[in-house]
């Protein structure tokens, strides 16, 4: 489920995009912020789905991460 987080900049998005134009630097921020919310949100739903991790999944994870 996303996170509130996410819900608050899908509205300010939305919000900004009716009054500015697509390359304002605020816009772009707003997505940004939105992109990555919904990374953390798909992270989160396969670590739900998946068995628990073992040390060299988890340190391969945290290398695709860095």
């Amino acid at each position: 489920m996303p996170t509130e987080t996410f819900y608050r900049e899908r509205a300010r998005y939305g919000a900004l995009k009716r009054s500015r134009q697509p390359d304002d630097p605020e816009l772009l921020v707003s997505r940004a912020i939105m992109d990555e919310e919904s990374l953390v949100d798909a992270i989160a739903k396969a670590l739900q789905k998946a068995p628990p991790l073992t040390p060299a999944v988890r340190e391969r994870i945290l290398g695709l991460l860095s």
